[in-house]
């Protein structure tokens, strides 16, 4: 019999949800252009909602290193899943930390002439780099926990998506 992974608690599930839906939200209502940014109104949403979607990255990281744990992986399951479980979480905060600082950095090199030119065209290269590359990191975060639904059966996915603990 396969061991089967502890579900996730309240809030650690709560988080997790905020989050997938605060980067859905990112992705459907992103801006088209810089020159956007020249409203003043966007520009200030743009920037509450980045440091919003960081701090709760940063809270999710903390939460789950310090007080949740950070996987549901049973202690049995082969080395590469550890390996890759990790690799692809990692990426994924890599990847949403590099949206909020480069998109926080193409708002400052906006506002501020002086940062302009090759400031703001690092922060928007690096703001597009990680916006490519996060989807592909959801998608392999996705597709393992498929792969633990289907082929381990071992309630890593329903550690996440099951009903909440009593």
């Amino acid at each position: 019999m396969t061991p089967q992974a502890k579900p996730h608690g309240f809030v650690t599930k709560s988080i997790h949800w905020i989050s997938a839906g605060l980067l859905g939200y990112g992705y459907l209502k992103g801006l088209d252009s810089v020159s956007q940014l020249a409203d003043p109104a966007l520009l200030q949403f743009e920037i509450t909602f980045a440091l919003a979607l960081g701090a709760l990255f940063l809270l999710r990281l903390l939460w789950t290193k310090r007080v949740a744990g950070t996987t549901r992986l049973p202690a049995e399951a082969p080395r590469w899943e550890h390996m890759a479980s990790r690799a692809v979480h990692a990426g994924l905060y890599v990847g949403v930390f590099g949206i909020v600082l480069s998109g926080l950095g193409i708002a400052l090199g906006y506002v501020t002439p002086m940062l302009g030119g090759l400031f703001l065209t690092a922060m928007i290269g690096l703001h597009e780099v990680a916006l490519a590359v996060l989807p592909l990191l959801l998608v392999a975060h996705i597709a393992g926990a498929l792969w633990h639904k289907l082929a381990r059966r071992d309630a890593v996915l329903e550690s996440m998506t099951g009903p909440l603990p009593v």
